[in-house]
């Protein structure tokens, strides 16, 4: 990935206000709305200027691009608008970027001014509801609960249980827009005014609107330059002035033509019953974010209980990985992260999940050399990543004798995988069918049935998908010779009374890892044997896995007796580029699999993009990540690799 792509480093807003509540940036030297009134303004110029009071309540218009998201003032207001008109099957995306982002520190102030003005536009008003005050407060608490880390690419967060799909991309538009995926029915063109921020309205931005416009899309902005009138007549939309708000006398609207040949790949939606193979982390999350859009999910699980594989162990880490280009590894881990935390919600609890913070140790001189040059590169904003010396972090851990310098992730955490499987299985709209070992897929798109050992037939489907871990292989043949699985066995055991506090200490990571459950154990591993399927519990990679926790910290290690330990071994699917294999294998049948160590930090941000892919809807992954998540990839590869040895051989 390119520099600019990567998106590093990521500058933060700096807010100034004045007297009347009204934000201004440091960067810019503008407003971020009109003085006359934020909401009011939204209303006026980008929901009647794209008709969405009239489209929401036919359950139209519901997929909106925003070329500047700023303080999040016209997503509360749309999302307002949307909630009080739209029916109750309608759901809404919302995308925008953001070269700027506010700071989560500043959200507190923000809340507060933003609900004066909020307060003052809804006195107003004669067209919303009583309960429209109470909505708008919980949907901006929502948010700012919510609120992404300070990382740049692509953020998507759920809002009114699920109906709202309000999707951040913190990082330049003119860079994140073509990595956009999706067709959209209005956009909101609401940048710093053109002479102070051109980039944001540049022709060549304003053209790839046009390409993502569904048919008979709409445009609106308070800008009437002429400059961005004609920029958007090359564009393809029909441009009209309308009055403006407050002091502006003008704005535009614009609408792009009814072009039929868009239709079928701009038109969203999807409807009868899915299947998802496997009961594990990836497969719940699939089956929970389908059942969220009105989906019937039907979960098939070979075992007895659900969680049988690598998803019941007894916790594990939900941490990002740095890399100086930023690859997709990174990507994937540091996104994937604060979409699992946001989904988790309330069973942050201490009990099921954590998020106070994960230590990531340096493996040795050379490797801290390295990462202290990514850190000082990229320059993370230390709310998302700090990299600190071993007295800090021996601090942060509560662990005496940790020797080396290392990351500090403040909001990575862990989870307990089974307990939040079965809580996410017992949602409305999915059937969980256990014992239920899948033998054989077929039929064709829109038909699909599935057969069981016991020689059963389920169905029909109208999709299929496959996330049978290591099993996914044995279901699409052509697939498993990139799977591979791998044997994974955790050990656990109660420190002496001498030993580190779990009431004191983090999650730390070096070549393993180390985590003081609530209960009093300590967790850590885990050994990683490719192509070994055994299950049984081994003392060897007990050792091997107390010499992982002494390359931590000696103390973490002495603290435990060797005769005292328990272990879980699981298989894991892999493949050869560690990445997972997320996408469509033919029409209605898609897989998700070859997770490895890292399915509890991505798991869930990859099945919103599954979902999103199934349904039709704006994706929540850049396009060149989800192109390296392929299912196809490794084949393609391979293709290339013969193409180029026959000409070779041919020279």
């Amino acid at each position: 990935m390119s520099e600019s792509a990567s998106g590093w480093p990521l500058e933060m807003a700096r807010l100034s206000w004045a007297d009347d509540d009204t934000p201004s940036s440091a960067f810019f030297d503008d407003v971020y709305f009109s003085r006359e009134g934020g909401f009011a303004e939204s209303e006026h110029v980008f929901l009647a200027g794209n008709d969405l009071l009239n489209r929401f309540p036919l359950g139209q218009g519901t997929r909106i691009l925003e070329t500047g998201f700023g303080t999040g003032r016209n997503f509360l207001a749309t999302a307002l608008w949307f909630l009080e008109t739209a029916p109750p099957h309608a759901s809404l995306d919302f995308v925008s970027f953001e070269k700027h982002p506010i700071a989560a520190a500043a959200l507190p102030g923000l809340a507060a001014s933003q609900q004066r003005l909020a307060d003052r536009w809804l006195e107003a008003h004669a067209l919303l509801s009583e309960r429209a005050g109470a909505r708008l407060r919980s949907l901006q608490a929502s948010l700012h609960d919510q609120w992404p880390d300070p990382v740049p690419g692509f953020h998507r967060r759920l809002l009114a249980g699920g109906r709202i799909r309000l999707t951040m991309i913190w990082g330049d538009a003119n860079d994140q827009l073509p990595r956009l995926d999706g067709y959209f029915d209005a956009f909101y063109l609401d940048g710093f005014a053109p002479d102070r921020n051109p980039a944001l309205w540049r022709d060549t931005l304003i053209a790839r609107l046009g390409e993502r416009a569904a048919p008979g899309a709409t445009v609106a902005t308070y800008s009437a330059a002429r400059r961005v009138r004609d920029a958007l007549s090359v564009a393809g939309f029909v441009t009209e002035k309308r009055p403006g708000f407050g002091r502006k006398r003008e704005m535009l609207s614009a609408r792009s033509p009814d072009v039929a040949a868009k239709a079928a790949t701009a038109q969203p939606g999807g409807e009868g019953a899915i299947a998802v193979i496997g009961a594990g982390m990836a497969g719940t999350t699939v089956a929970r974010q389908l059942s969220r859009r009105g989906r019937e999910v039907a979960v098939f699980e070979a075992g007895p209980r659900a969680a049988g594989g690598g998803s019941g162990n007894p916790a594990g880490l939900v941490a990002p990985v740095i890399s100086r280009d930023w690859n997709r590894l990174s990507q994937l881990t540091a996104t994937g992260m604060g979409f699992m935390r946001a989904a988790l919600g309330e069973l942050i609890d201490g009990q099921q999940s954590r998020f106070d913070g994960v230590i990531k140790l340096a493996r040795s001189e050379r490797h801290a050399e390295r990462q202290a040059g990514i850190a000082a590169e990229l320059q993370p904003d230390p709310t998302f990543a700090a990299w600190l010396g071993a007295d800090e972090l021996r601090v942060l851990s509560g662990v005496a004798d940790i020797d080396s310098p290392g990351w500090w992730f403040p909001t990575a955490g862990w989870l307990r995988p089974r307990a939040i499987v079965e809580q996410w299985l017992g949602d409305s709209g999915i059937e969980t069918r256990l014992k239920q070992p899948v033998s054989r897929i077929d039929g064709e798109p829109g038909q699909w049935w599935i057969e069981t050992l016991d020689g059963e037939r389920h169905g029909p489907f109208t999709e299929v998908v496959v996330a049978a871990g290591p099993d996914t292989g044995r279901l699409i043949e052509w697939l498993g010779r990139w799977i591979e699985p791998c044997r994974g066995q955790v050990s656990w055991g109660r420190p002496a009374a001498t030993g580190h506090p779990p009431e004191q200490g983090r999650p730390l990571m070096r070549e393993g890892y180390a985590l003081d459950l609530p209960g009093g154990e300590r967790l850590f591993g885990a050994s990683f044997l490719p192509g070994d399927e055994g299950l049984e519990e081994r003392g060897a990679e007990h050792e091997d896995n107390r010499g992982r926790l002494a390359a931590i910290a000696p103390s973490l290690a002495k603290a435990l007796a060797t005769e005292c330990l328990a272990g879980r071994a699981s298989l894991r699917a892999t493949t050869p580029d560690r990445l997972p294999i997320v996408g469509r294998l033919s029409e209605g049948l898609w897989v998700t699999t070859g997770h490895g160590a890292r399915g509890l930090t991505w798991s869930a941000w990859l099945a919103e993009y599954l979902a999103s892919r199934i349904e039709g809807t704006p994706s929540p992954l850049p396009r060149d990540l989800a192109e390296g998540l392929d299912p196809m990839r490794f084949d393609e590869r391979a293709a290339r690799k013969a193409a180029r040895a026959t000409r070779g051989q041919g020279g």
